[in-house]
């Protein structure tokens, strides 16, 4: 049986008191291929070093160039690998690294396409101010129930998430956000007709550093809406 090609990469700014640990604890799986790439957005700290003394590959940008950016660069760089599952984890370890098995395992049996960690289907408070919890929680209520009208709330915020080759080719050529690419990707998942699965998956309170998303919530809420409706907007009048 052919082996399958597993790329997981992580992006990471300014994460060198994490990603050390982070990357020693992924898990290698049987007969995968597997690499690890992390993403180094332009940090001024050893992010680059410590996570090359880890083992991971390490492609960095010569200054910060953003989240969206960052998750653009993996996806072509994921797709040199011929990957046919990709991983994105963050590189703060808010989340377990030891359960991408569960995100990967529908894939590997082709029951999904695109499998969503959701850090509402545990029945724990995830590790998070009140604000971004009701914001999360609303931003996921509207884009799945009111904007795609799906049957069931997706946590389109979490950012621990696996997806096939066949999306990444879609992604990287659709995918335009500078700020962030979650709601994007969800959107063009959806509407492209790809099975979306959804895990529970737990998520910690940042050990190191500051989020460097959400600095305002109101106004990260905004651009997450107007790159919402963009999307939307876009694939609609393209399909047609």
């Amino acid at each position: 049986m052919t082996k399958k090609n597993l790329i997981i990469f992580v992006p990471a700014y300014n994460e060198e008191k994490s990603i050390f640990n982070l990357i020693k604890e992924i898990p290698s799986f049987p007969n995968i291929n597997q690499k690890v790439i992390v993403i180094n957005d332009g940090s001024t700290d050893n992010t680059s070093a410590t996570a090359k003394k880890a083992g991971a590959i390490v492609i960095s940008n010569k200054k910060n160039l953003g989240l969206g950016y960052s998750f653009k660069i993996g996806l072509v760089e994921a797709l040199k690998e011929d990957a046919d599952i990709v991983v994105v984890l963050d590189g703060d370890g808010q989340y377990n690294p030891k359960h991408i098995n569960k995100l990967i395992s529908p894939i590997l049996r082709d029951e999904a396409d695109l499998v969503q960690g959701n850090r509402f289907l545990t029945g724990d408070r995830y590790e998070s101010s009140s604000i971004r919890i009701l914001g999360n929680k609303f931003i996921s209520i509207f884009l799945s129930k009111i904007l795609l009208r799906l049957a069931e709330v997706y946590d389109i915020q979490s950012s621990f998430r696996a997806f096939n080759g066949s999306l990444a080719t879609v992604l990287v050529k659709e995918i335009v956000g500078k700020y962030n690419y979650a709601q994007e990707m969800f959107i063009i998942a959806s509407l492209h007709g790809y099975k979306i699965k959804q895990i529970p998956v737990q998520c910690s309170k940042r050990r190191y550093g500051q989020s460097r998303l959400i600095r305002n919530p109101f106004i990260h809420l905004i651009k997450i809406l107007w790159v919402s409706f963009r999307t939307y907007l876009l694939l609609k009048c393209w399909k047609k």
